[in-house]
């Protein structure tokens, strides 16, 4: 009764009594949080990450589905006409510093999501978190070793700060060779994760933080 006496009041005024500038005014005065009608919801859970025709950049990379590297720049459209959408679905990874996409499974990447909500309305703790440490001169062995651990991590929904550094007696790269190596170790965790905030770069040490990304 309240809300719907609201409207016509608001209605009335607009039409006959209100100047535009009043007419602004009530309506912010409207939908202000302290307007006692206005509710507020609990979130859903976590939103499934944007796809296909709906990702808002012409111009993207792909994550190659194989080595996980990533390809040149190339039109959207194009990734989307190379893959069978009945059974595979294009997703936006992330926007910062430039979109990228990955191909998946389009059955796996709904049940994924399902799974992430089901955990959410568990109550799983978000934002605990965890520290990987690695060098400069890690061997492709550990790294693919801390690399899984880091995405094990993230999948239970931790964030994780992968910490790199030097090991006593190694030498240390140019910083040239520390901002590579960073976004090539970066790129291993692109297709389920994000930089959440700015990398923290000193002199011989580089931190990135990441948190899982809605899939």
């Amino acid at each position: 009764m309240f809300t719907s006496a609201v409207f016509r009041s608001l209605t009335l005024s607009c039409h006959r009594i209100l100047p535009p500038c009043r007419k602004v005014e009530v309506l912010k005065s409207l939908w202000s949080p302290n307007f006692s009608f206005v509710r507020t919801y609990a979130s859903a859970g976590p939103a499934r990450r944007t796809g296909d025709d709906k990702i808002p950049f012409r111009v993207v990379r792909l994550v190659h589905p194989e080595t996980g590297k990533l390809e040149p720049p190339t039109r959207l459209s194009d990734v989307l006409e190379s893959v069978d959408l009945k059974a595979f679905r294009v997703e936006l990874v992330t926007e910062d510093p430039e979109p990228i996409v990955k191909i998946v499974d389009r059955r796996d990447s709904y049940q994924k999501w399902k799974e992430q909500k089901k955990a959410f309305r568990k109550g799983v703790k978000a934002g605990e978190q965890k520290e990987i440490q690695i060098t400069w001169g890690v061997d492709d062995g550990d790294l693919k070793h801390k690399i899984t651990k880091a995405r094990a991590e993230l999948e239970k929904g931790y964030r994780v700060d992968i910490v790199i550094a030097p090991r006593k007696g190694q030498k240390l790269p140019k910083p040239d060779e520390m901002a590579a190596r960073a976004s090539e170790i970066a790129s291993m965790l692109l297709d389920i994760a994000k930089e959440w905030k700015t990398r923290d770069v000193q002199k011989t040490i580089t931190v990135m933080s990441f948190q899982k990304t809605p899939s």
